[in-house]
């Protein structure tokens, strides 16, 4: 009997230096992998695609207000100072609509390929975010530009989403005349009524692509006729459609969607000369 207690303690004994040995042995590899853990983290928002310095190798270009940047290549590199003179045009334009001032510098990360820059950044491109703009070099070049000025003025942008997407589209500079396609489909009596663009749930139901033309050319309307003020109301108040417009304008909705249809043939036209403080030409 008093040697198994012997064995059973000198048994114990072992169990209890393995168990040690053991735990030991897991506390480094803890804190080994720990160390690896912060450090991949590191590297990871190091390299990161939203972070500027992921294109510290990338050529760069400075026009008045934009930094753009672009991969080591001959093609794009060629193009960056027209397309750097007419980033400046678009923003000088929205300042103007906007009534407020752009950020200097607004860095633009010009990308070659969609797909492999919308993998890197997680997102659709182009977008906007705080100063800086990524962008795809096929896009409409407004887009990303407007997402950011319209952003500065409205941080959650309107409450209404006729103005985000019909904004959107009036100055994405994709060359399409909004006003053209809008005034087809009121000839054609195919027009939504305006009670449809201004209640967000019905809006969304409507078919994108014409939605988006008629919100456009209703503020292109707006800001040609009635200079910057209805605009930035849309964007900034939280109070009713109509009550915007008659603070802004002195009209009411139905008074401003007759004039609208009544003046929407001008407005077709290419390339209207332009009254000061306005954007009448869908698409620019």
């Amino acid at each position: 009997m008093k040697v198994s207690i012997v064995r059973y303690i000198a048994g114990f004994r072992q169990l209890l230096c393995i168990a040690t040995v053991l735990a030991i042995a897991a506390s480094l590899v803890v804190g080994c992998g720990g160390g690896g853990d912060k450090k991949e983290s590191g590297q990871t928002q190091k390299t990161s695609g939203v972070s500027r310095e992921y294109y510290a190798d990338w050529m760069k270009y400075k026009s008045r207000v934009f930094e753009l940047r672009c991969p080591p290549r001959e093609d794009i590199q060629n193009r960056l100072e027209a397309i750097g003179n007419k980033c400046d045009e678009i923003v000088s334009l929205l300042s103007m609509m906007l009534r407020t001032r752009p950020p200097e510098p607004i860095y633009m990360m010009i990308f070659p390929n969609r797909t492999e820059a919308e993998n890197l950044l997680g997102r659709e491109l182009p977008y906007a975010s705080n100063d800086t703009i990524y962008y795809e070099i096929l896009a409409p070049l407004g887009i990303g530009i407007t997402d950011l000025m319209m952003h500065k003025v409205a941080p959650n942008g309107s409450r209404f989403d006729f103005v985000n997407e019909g904004f959107m589209a009036l100055t994405d500079y994709s060359g399409e005349n909004y006003h053209e396609n809008v005034l087809q489909h009121l000839e054609n009596g195919t027009l939504y009524s305006m009670d449809s663009l201004i209640d967000n749930e019905t809006y969304r139901r409507l078919d994108s692509p014409r939605r988006r033309e008629q919100a456009a050319s209703f503020i292109g309307f707006l800001t040609y006729y009635y200079g910057s003020g209805p605009l930035v109301g849309l964007l900034r108040e939280q109070i009713s459609v109509n009550t915007i417009l008659m603070v802004s304008t002195n009209k009411n909705l139905d008074v401003l969607e007759g004039e609208w249809k009544a003046v929407l043939p001008k407005l077709a036209k290419p390339q209207p000369a332009q009254p000061e403080d306005s954007a009448g030409t869908g698409g620019a």
